[in-house]
């Protein structure tokens, strides 16, 4: 069964995974739009995601990310960039299915996006190591249903981007 697929990629996975730079350069090689969603929402709120969280709390930070994240999928074609959580919340993995957009998980080992986070005060959900890991254990499962899975361990951002463009989804 063939079906037109909107022209929309969202890169998910862990913090520290690389969608911020590899979604900006994919979107430049194709010459489409980049939405970073944690960027939108900080920019659209005036503060950061861990100012969002401690001000308001979790909840509250869900709401705007999906009213984010339904209004950047209106853009065709764009790149969007996901928040490390938002795949994870199931009305928003639904959301993103029914948009007919290609889903690609950047798949890090942990260790790696450990060595990238380290000292990284911007994140609200990250405090330690072993909070770092548990986070990213209840996430997996979650990033597992991605259609795509590229493995970023040791890559380059350009050669995560030419690895999707390989995929040739459009």
């Amino acid at each position: 069964m063939s079906h037109h697929r909107r022209k929309l990629i969202y890169l998910l996975g862990f913090m520290g995974s690389g969608k911020t730079t590899v979604g900006a350069l994919l979107a430049k090689e194709l010459g489409w739009p980049f939405i970073d969603l944690d960027a939108t929402l900080e920019a659209g709120q005036g503060m950061t995601i861990r100012q969002i969280f401690e001000q308001s709390g979790e909840p509250f930070f869900r709401e705007i990310e999906r009213a984010a994240l339904t209004e950047a999928s209106r853009a065709q074609p764009a790149v969007i960039a996901l928040g490390g959580g938002t795949f994870v919340q199931k009305s928003n993995l639904e959301f993103i299915r029914e948009t007919g957009g290609t889903t690609v998980w950047l798949d890090c080992p942990l260790d790696e996006l450990q060595r990238r986070c380290e000292g990284l005060v911007t994140r609200p959900l990250f405090r330690d190591p072993a909070s770092f890991r548990q986070l990213y254990e209840e996430r997996l499962p979650f990033y597992q249903l991605a259609e795509f899975r590229i493995q970023t361990a040791g890559q380059a951002p350009a050669k995560i981007v030419s690895r999707i463009l390989d995929l040739r989804l459009f």
